[in-house]
């Protein structure tokens, strides 16, 4: 429980950006990490922001964006309770290749059970069957 609420403080923001940004960096092919987290429209956590990655073919690229993606799940899973877990959004969070295309969430398959997803609906539950979470 304490976890829930200091996720909504900024010390507990910025020590979940902090430990998210960690273990993404750590992903082999990742060249740099720049998160930052935020309530949305409708009071919902949300993270957003840019993994560049070391890649200029799409397919490879694709790859390490979804490690890091299980990275940035991971920590998340492990840091909030259940609920809040599986709720926060991650739809904002995307890759750029060395050749500046830009990934988004949509291309790692997430679990969505609405007829026309979109990214701002893409939480991080959303890919915990993907990555054996939950």
């Amino acid at each position: 429980m304490a976890s829930v609420l200091l996720a909504g403080c900024g010390v507990g923001r910025r020590r979940l950006v902090a430990a998210v940004e960690e273990a993404v960096a750590e992903v082999e092919g990742v060249r740099d990490v720049a998160l930052e987290t935020g309530i949305g429209g409708t009071f919902e956590r949300r993270m957003s922001g840019t993994v560049a990655v070391e890649a200029g073919d799409r397919a490879v690229g694709v790859e390490i964006y979804d490690e890091a993606m299980k990275a940035l799940v991971t920590v998340i899973h492990e840091e909030l309770d259940d609920s809040g877990g599986q709720s926060f959004r991650v739809g904002g969070v995307k890759a750029v290749l060395t050749d500046g295309e830009e990934l988004t969430a949509m291309v790692l398959d997430p679990e969505m059970s609405m007829p026309n997803p979109r990214l701002d609906r893409v939480t991080a539950g959303s890919f915990y069957e993907k990555y054996g979470l939950g």
